[in-house]
């Protein structure tokens, strides 16, 4: 019997797959992927907006910047869904009697929830606890740049500024009918503002758009991108 040469089959495996790499050529492309959203809804629900709360804490200014931060919230709130959803935003009730300042506590309070739906006919009550603070800082982060020189990696120390607003919202959404919690979201974010600017407070949710993107997945599909590779 002949010996069998493996050196021989193994070249010729490799050329096969030579061969078959360099037909098959990848190509990136982009897809848009729809996200279902969070509340099953088909659009034409009757939603109330508040009350919006804020996180309890001792400082007096800083206090009054988040009941300033609340009013603006949900203007801005009230501004999204009727631009970006079909749902029938409510108009406000007057004179709204809270039964506590604790945002944690009023969310146990099953009765003043039904109340709130049964006197506006709401499907949904979106409620809110809002946290936010001034950041106006400046530190020194490591980073990685390739020298143009010699083409290594080297790290370095640069001066960061981070000045703006700081927010952390609890976003609770309850039953209009039951008064029962039917989803609870916390969300942060930060808008970059000048220092000149931090004393401005109008339109302080503008351009927020990772804020924007998760209050809108709440309640309407989300449509993103990505990439995938087809092979040819």
């Amino acid at each position: 019997m002949r010996p069998i040469h493996n050196t021989g089959i193994i070249l010729l495996v490799f050329g096969v797959v030579v061969g078959l790499a360099i037909q098959c050529q990848a190509k990136e492309i982009d897809i848009v992927l729809q996200v279902e959203p969070e509340l099953d809804l088909d659009g034409t629900e009757r939603i109330y907006l508040g009350p919006i709360m804020v996180e309890p804490r001792a400082e007096q200014a800083s206090q009054g910047l988040d009941r300033i931060a609340s009013r603006e919230f949900e203007r801005y709130l009230r501004r999204l869904l009727r631009r970006e959803t079909r749902l029938d935003v409510l108009d406000p009730i007057v004179d709204l009697v809270v039964p506590t300042k604790d945002p944690l506590q009023l969310l146990e309070i099953s009765p003043f929830w039904n109340d709130i739906g049964e006197e506006t006919g709401a499907d949904y009550i979106v409620a809110a606890a809002i946290d936010v603070d001034i950041r106006d800082r400046a530190g020194y982060e490591t980073e990685e740049y390739v020298s143009p020189q010699d083409g290594k990696t080297y790290f370095r120390q640069v001066l960061t500024e981070e000045t703006g607003f700081e927010y952390d919202i609890l976003v609770t959404i309850f039953n209009g009918q039951t008064g029962e919690v039917v989803h609870s979201e916390q969300i942060s974010d930060f808008q970059e503002q000048s220092e000149r600017k931090l004393e401005i407070y109008t339109d302080m949710f503008d351009d927020l758009y990772s804020l924007e993107n998760r209050l809108l997945g709440i309640f309407v599909p989300r449509y993103i991108r990505a990439k995938r590779y087809l092979f040819k």
